[in-house]
């Protein structure tokens, strides 16, 4: 019995062996064969492509594809047709344009592959650029996401080989143009330098307001040649300045005192800690008698009746807060109309006053001016083409601007200033030493009459050279 039994079981087993094997190799037989896996793709870099480029065109002879993340806005359509995109190597990366044979859908921040073997590298002016791609080269990998480089106009064009193609945003910037909307020929001025704006016909913005003053201004460059132009990707990206107004109606100091602690505190108002020498430079008081006619007769004013040798405003920033981040100074003033003996009476102040006989100002020929001017920390070094001024003692640079010269008394008129707002700026303006990173971090200035006599006859004697003018309000951008 015991002997069937195991005979049974062995029998019993062998069997199933025998039918998982059947089953197996029929399973096995059922399942698709392995497939090698797909090559990866050889990846070129872009500036490795650009880099292949001569003064024609070039067919591409490498195997292989360039990635990046489209930096081109499609909806506002400010390129140079439905065809084209803009693509770039990661935030700071190389960038390149490219001409596809058939408009496209990519939008901003697509990440992209491009399959460039047997394509054609093509430049115009400098500017290069793949041409006539067939779009099903184009794969959509994913999203991905590109920062602006944040820059100058004056570091953009010297560095317009490298970053032709790129996003950047230029800080701290005016916008002008013939009738002052986005027009082709627009232009961009900042701190120091000017350049080009580009916008093109089917630009969904072309034709609206331009803002004026911005804070930023973010754009794809574009080479020309040895120019460079910006094209502004979308309106949204045009941001406005913010702007805190000291119109002098708030002086800390405003009835006669003849104990006031620091004569420095005279010029203080709520907004900010202004100072000058009001023994021979800046004063507020009521508008005098002669002014009457153009300005706000219970407004204080303050007033700085000689030049710039001896009158200005000096701005610092007040204990608990910071001039940090300013960007933009609007200086609205006018020169007094004042003629003959004028005497100018500090209001908080006794015996603090000055006497000076104006000339007439010939209307037209003469000039109404402000300027604005930095201080920046000697560290005692040579400048080239000036003396050298001691360790801790302040240089003084002006800013320029682009107003045009005012030559009518008794009118207010505003006067804008773009400040330098990164070291290149302030290296710009001909700074070659000096402490320009603590000036950025704690910003201080000066507002400094700069009116002239330019009547044929008048000599450069104090007396006959003083133009007096009085300043309305400041209006600071951040």
């Amino acid at each position: 019995m015991n002997k069937q039994s195991n005979l049974l079981r062995f029998t019993i087993l062998t069997l199933l062996m025998i039918l998982m094997t059947i089953i197996a190799c029929k399973k096995k037989d059922s399942e698709p064969e392995p497939v090698d896996p797909l090559p990866i793709a050889n990846r070129v870099s872009i500036a490795e492509l650009k880099s292949s480029i001569t003064d024609k065109a070039v067919k591409i002879t490498t195997k292989g594809v360039i990635r990046g993340v489209v930096i081109s806005d499609s909806y506002s359509k400010n390129v140079d047709n439905e065809n084209t995109l803009f693509l770039q190597e990661g935030t700071g990366g190389v960038a390149i344009k490219v001409i596809l044979q058939a408009p496209h859908q990519y939008q901003v921040n697509d990440s992209l592959e491009i399959d460039v073997y047997d394509q054609f590298l093509n430049s115009i002016n400098e500017s290069i650029f793949l041409e006539n791609v067939a779009n099903n080269l184009v794969k959509k990998l994913g999203v991905g996401k590109i920062l602006p480089r944040e820059t100058s106009i004056s570091e953009l064009q010297a560095n317009k080989k490298e970053w032709d193609g790129s996003l950047v945003a230029i800080k701290a910037c005016e916008l002008f143009s013939a009738n002052k909307t986005f027009s082709n020929n627009f232009t961009l001025r900042d701190g120091q330098s000017v350049m080009a704006g580009l916008m093109f016909d089917k630009a969904v913005f072309s034709s609206q307001n331009l803002p004026g003053e911005v804070s930023s201004l973010v754009g794809i460059v574009y080479r020309d040649g040895d120019q460079v132009k910006l094209a502004p990707r979308n309106v949204t990206e045009v941001l406005p300045l913010r702007y805190i107004t000291d119109d002098f109606t708030t002086w800390k100091n405003t009835t006669l005192s003849f104990n006031l602690a620091k004569e420095n505190e005279a010029l203080h108002t709520q907004f900010a800690n202004w100072k000058g020498n009001i023994k021979d430079g800046t004063i507020k008081q009521l508008p005098v008698m002669a002014d009457a006619g153009f300005s706000k007769s219970t407004k204080i004013y303050p007033y700085l009746p000689k030049d710039s040798l001896g009158s200005l405003l000096m701005l610092y920033p007040l204990e608990n807060s910071s001039l940090k981040g300013v960007k933009v100074i609007r200086i609205t003033f006018a020169a007094s109309k004042s003629i003959g003996p004028s005497r100018f009476t500090e209001q908080s102040l006794s015996s603090q006053e000055i006497n000076i006989d104006v000339l007439p100002f010939n209307t037209g020929t003469d000039i109404a001016n402000v300027g604005v001017a930095i201080p920046i920390v000697s560290k005692g070094e040579l400048i080239p083409g000036k003396l050298a001024t001691p360790a801790g003692f302040d240089d003084y640079y002006n800013i320029r601007s682009y107003t045009p010269a005012l030559n009518e008394a008794g009118k207010f008129y505003t006067v804008t200033f773009l400040l330098p707002t990164n070291t290149a700026d302030l290296k710009k303006i001909g700074i070659t030493t000096g402490e320009f990173n603590k000036w950025l971090e704690s910003p201080v200035f000066k507002i400094i009459n700069l009116s002239s006599r330019k009547t044929l006859g008048i000599t450069t004697r104090n007396s006959d050279r003083y133009i007096p003018i009085l300043i309305d309000k400041v209006e600071m951008g951040f």
